[in-house]
């Protein structure tokens, strides 16, 4: 750039340098009369007058410029170090927010709130400085001033959703979360967030709506809206039963089959309603086939119910039947030795016993074992030494939510502890969650994925 700047200058001298040898190799004179004065002058003079003209015309008009525009200038100045203030304290408050510093960012909120006329970005600040201090009511206000800009309101929306579940008011946190699923119904969060609200206090329909509008747009993956759906439907078969429409309750369970026959509940609810219809013959083959993709103990339960038979002995068999879809499994096992049990047939019950546990028995396997040496009038020694060993034993499948670990006695669609729809399974857990019984309902929180 230099260089260039060099060149530039060496070119101008030489071409001044041109022109004055070219005018003194050309010499002249100029003469002008103006009413009787005279003046007589040579070319050069009159060239330099010119020059000298033209850059005072130059000095005066930009000297009326500063004049005129002075306070313009002054003013813009101004304006400009109070946003350079702004937006330093804007950025100083949002540091504090990250290092949890709610004193330091409230204090820069205000500033910044003083310095800049764009209230958009201020009130974020205001509002997370709020929140870090606890002053609930403040960033309230600053969320709802938010709902006033259009390019804030989704924002504002999300921060009172927050605000009204840590309130405890689910019914605030609804209307909101609907309002911002009209805005922008493509988010993922909003999708889930009223998925789960809609779910936990009962609105089964509405939450259908909500996952196929989020399958639709791809937020939900069709593996899980599958499941999901399937869940619904089960709920709704549950509420059209209340309702003394049975019709329709076997019809929604059907298509809840359907659509996740691996599901327990669903294959339950379904084989439940065709047992209370009469249909004892097809309750058996839902439940042979939900055996062969879900063993559970529930699953027993009604295949013996089914099929009507009170005998223990006759019972055997019929559990050997059902088990027969998976013989192997742990559950198969165990379903036979409290058949077996249950009609003093103790060798047997050891026998299943033994396969179940292996070298390691769980709980279930240890507390049965113990109740047929019991039963069988076996030595007492025996019975303390399997329940000395179901103190330590690994723990037993239940139903464990997987968004929070929560155990809880029975299946239930929407887990009781963190409030997350179908999330419960049947499977041994990882760790050690605290239990929850049925009657036991504290208030669901807003659980963000949707689970299958």
């Amino acid at each position: 750039m230099t260089l260039v700047r060099t060149l530039v200058w060496f070119v101008i001298a030489a071409a001044a340098m041109f022109a004055a040898v070219w005018l003194a190799d050309r010499p002249g004179t100029v003469t002008a009369e103006w009413h009787g004065w005279r003046l007589d002058t040579s070319v050069g003079v009159i060239l330099i007058a010119v020059v000298l003209l033209i850059l005072l015309s130059i000095a005066l008009w930009l000297l009326y410029r500063w004049i005129v525009g002075a306070p313009g200038a002054l003013l813009d100045g101004w304006g400009e170090s109070r946003r350079r203030r702004g937006y330093r304290a804007l950025t100083q408050g949002l540091a504090a927010v990250a290092a949890g510093d709610g004193v330091e960012a409230q204090k820069n909120a205000r500033k910044a709130e003083a310095l800049l006329s764009e209230p958009p970005l201020t009130l974020l600040l205001s509002a997370q400085a709020a929140q870090l201090t606890g002053d609930r009511d403040g960033a309230k206000k600053a969320f709802n001033a938010m709902l006033e800009d259009e390019q804030m309101a989704f924002l504002g929306l999300r921060g009172l959703i927050a605000q009204s579940l840590r309130g405890g008011d689910q019914v605030q946190a609804l209307a909101y979360a609907e309002r911002a699923f009209k805005l922008r119904p493509q988010t993922p969060w909003v999708v889930h967030s009223l998925f789960d609200m809609q779910a936990q206090i009962g609105r089964w329909r509405d939450a259908q709506e909500t996952l196929d509008a989020g399958l639709r747009r791809k937020v939900v993956t069709q593996e899980k809206g599958r499941t999901l759906k399937a869940l619904l439907l089960v709920e709704r078969s549950r509420a059209a039963e209340h309702d003394g429409n049975d019709a329709d309750a076997l019809g929604l369970a059907r298509e809840a089959f359907g659509l996740a026959p691996e599901r327990i509940a669903v294959s339950s609810r379904l084989a439940e309603l065709q047992i209370k219809t009469g249909d004892s013959r097809r309750a058996m083959r839902t439940l042979e086939r939900g055996w062969t993709l879900a063993p559970h103990p529930d699953l027993v339960a009604l295949y013996l119910k089914a099929s009507g038979e009170t005998d223990p002995l006759k019972r055997v068999g019929i559990v050997r039947k059902l088990v027969a879809q998976k013989p192997d499994d742990l559950e198969s096992n165990l379903a036979l030795a409290q058949a077996a049990l249950d009609a003093s047939l103790w060798g047997e019950a050891r026998r299943y016993l033994d396969a179940a546990g292996g070298s390691n028995p769980p709980v279930r396997v240890c507390r049965l074992m113990a109740e047929v040496e019991e039963r069988a009038q076996s030595d007492q020694a025996k019975v303390h030494d399997w329940l000395a060993r179901a103190a330590t034993a690994p723990a037993d499948k239940a139903w464990r939510c997987s968004a929070c670990g929560a155990h809880h006695e029975a299946w239930r669609s929407v887990c009781e502890s963190c409030g997350a729809f179908g999330t419960l399974h049947w499977r041994a857990p990882g760790t050690y969650g605290h239990i929850l019984p049925p009657e036991v309902q504290p208030a669901p929180a807003l659980q963000a994925p949707l689970s299958s």
